[in-house]
């Protein structure tokens, strides 16, 4: 299987900007290991790995290869491994937790309102889809500031510190209110760079129009 993962391509993860500004959901979607109704909530720099239990590929070969990376990285994440599929119960999440030896301190979780879930993460660009036995879907890990606001993507894997690191930095920074680093985070997404291209791209035609418009007339 980690073969395959790597021919495929995904040899390493990205961190990408977040699209647009998102934050955890507020209302209780979310069932626990002992069937706790808890809220997907961060209070620290958070990881949230979408997963589904039952799923042999991407699922259990992400939530290994991040347990790895955060263990090398200086990173002090809290990680949430979310299963999106309604069909999952507690049991199902303590077995995948055994299977792969994922730390205690971990949280997991799973979807406790199909339609609430779909749509916290249809508004990450983390769709889904029934295929099979199991999903079709992205391999996304997303991360949070503390106080739950969407401050970056990891995509693909396995996970280098410098990348944790970075994302752990952009979580810290999330939060911080100030024109100047609203600016820095708006900058960069790629709307920013589209909208400063095509803002570009006006200006140089106005600056023709009006050179054009500033010749003299031909006598």
């Amino acid at each position: 299987m980690l073969a395959a993962w790597f021919l495929g391509g995904a040899a390493f993860a990205d961190l990408l900007p977040p699209e647009r500004p998102s934050a955890l959901p507020r209302a209780s979607i979310a069932l626990d290991e002992n069937d706790v109704r808890r809220p997907l909530e961060a209070g620290a720099p958070t990881l949230l790995l979408p997963i589904f239990t039952r799923c042999s590929g991407t699922c259990p070969l992400t939530a290994s290869l991040l347990k790895e990376g955060l263990s090398s990285a200086r990173a002090g994440f809290r990680v949430v491994v979310f299963s999106f599929d309604v069909e999952d119960t507690a049991r199902d999440l303590r077995d995948f937790r055994e299977r792969f030896s994922l730390p205690a301190a971990w949280t997991l979780l799973r979807a406790a309102d199909g339609g609430s879930a779909r749509a916290f993460l249809d508004a990450l660009d983390f769709h889904f889809m029934r295929s099979g036995a199991g999903f079709d879907h992205p391999n996304r890990t997303f991360v949070f500031s503390p106080r739950g606001l969407w401050a970056a993507t990891l995509a693909g894997s396995p996970f280098p510190a410098s990348d944790l690191e970075a994302a752990y930095a952009r979580a810290l920074k999330a939060d911080d209110p100030t024109p100047l680093h609203r600016l820095e985070a708006w900058l960069l997404r790629p709307a920013a760079w589209i909208a400063l291209a095509c803002a570009g791209f006006l200006l140089s035609l106005l600056a023709l129009l009006l050179s054009r418009l500033s010749r003299p007339s031909p006598s």
